[in-house]
């Protein structure tokens, strides 16, 4: 199944479920969003919980989901942000339309086409612009699997208990590093925090 296709429909099964266990956002990603100024596209943007601090920190926000359930509860909670369905592979915005973008716990749901997305988030940062993206550390202790595999399905039991499984691929942080770097932008600052690795780019 296409990428686009599988996430919207998974996601769109857990939705609810998904929100009421993914309330409070990240540190990291809370921290990048305190340095930013003006407009801000959160890629992946799910429940809202990155596009919510953005909206109160006084940026122009839109957020990006495949999934039609996940962006209905953000629109809930965001109230002045502007939300959009879309492929991460294929974004609907003009060049150079950001001053800034998240790329947060996203880009590991892509099985191919992980840095042709990159170049389209660089696509429409505005020069200078940041991005911060983050992706599952395959580094973490939590993976009982063997150490040269990336790829796996993750499963998701629901509160009725269905389970939906969840494709993820497993990054090191120097790989991360390496797609960003492919698509063109210039790596400022990368390191690992918990189980994700994050690196965080500029458009030059």
């Amino acid at each position: 199944m296409e990428d686009v296709s599988r996430a919207s429909n998974t996601f769109d099964s857990i939705a609810e479920h998904f929100d009421r266990t993914r309330k409070h956002p990240w540190k990291e990603v809370t921290e990048f969003i305190l340095g930013c100024r003006g407009t801000i596209l959160d890629i992946g943007c799910g429940n809202g919980r990155h596009t919510l601090v953005a909206e109160k920190q006084g940026l122009d926000v839109i957020g990006l989901d495949a999934s039609l359930e996940l962006l209905k509860i953000a629109r809930e909670k965001c109230e002045g942000g502007k939300f959009v369905r879309a492929n991460v592979k294929k974004l609907p915005f003009a060049p150079d339309t950001f001053d800034h973008v998240l790329y947060i716990a996203t880009i590991h749901h892509l099985s191919k086409g992980r840095v042709e997305s990159l170049r389209q988030a660089k696509n429409v940062l505005k020069k200078n612009g940041t991005i911060l993206v983050s992706g599952w550390a395959r580094e973490a202790d939590r993976w009982d699997i063997p150490k040269e595999e990336r790829d796996l399905l993750v499963p998701w039991t629901r509160e009725d208990g269905k389970v939906f499984n969840r494709y993820y691929h497993l990054y090191t942080l120097e790989e991360l590093k390496d797609d960003v770097e492919k698509s063109g932008l210039k790596v400022v600052e990368c390191f690992r925090s918990g189980d994700n690795n994050y690196v965080m780019a500029v458009k030059h």
